[in-house]
């Protein structure tokens, strides 16, 4: 038979031995929840700055006598603006919004250079190449051209 002082002991224990494991298993159900949760950021991206510089590009190479292949590269340029969007958006983990849609938000990110760098845009370059358009334009406005800062 079986003594009280027995199943005092006995169930003591097994009391201990069920409290440590389910501590244990919610211990060990935080970190699992904690290391796989995929937290989507919010970036933005000026689509129409990246769509003008690749104009102006397109521009002074059609000024050089590339209009041929100006026209190839801009039937192509959709698909790669958009491979770049995905892949960038994959990447990252990240949903990109248009920047002039986007109103507010903190610590969100702008991917506008990031894009223009890998369709082979630059910024200087761009505000280069339109200075140079704005005064051909207004070359032949030269009262328009006072005007301008």
């Amino acid at each position: 038979m079986i003594s009280k002082e027995f199943l005092t002991r006995y169930s003591k224990n097994v009391s201990l031995l069920l409290s440590v494991t389910a501590l244990v298993m919610a211990a060990t159900t935080l970190v699992f929840l904690f290391k796989n949760q995929n937290s989507t950021a919010i970036a933005t991206a000026d689509i129409q700055a990246v769509m003008d510089a690749q104009k102006l590009v397109w521009v002074q190479r059609m000024k050089a006598g590339e209009g041929t292949q100006v026209l190839n590269d801009s039937r192509d340029f959709q698909r790669k603006l958009e491979q770049v969007l995905a892949r960038l958006a994959q990447d990252g983990n990240v949903v990109i919004l248009d920047k002039n849609a986007f109103v507010a938000g903190v610590d969100v990110t702008d991917l506008t250079e990031v894009i223009m760098n890998e369709l082979n845009l630059s910024a200087s370059e761009t505000v280069r190449l339109r200075q140079s358009l704005e005064d051909e334009i207004f070359s032949d406005f030269p009262t328009m051209k006072k005007d301008r800062p």
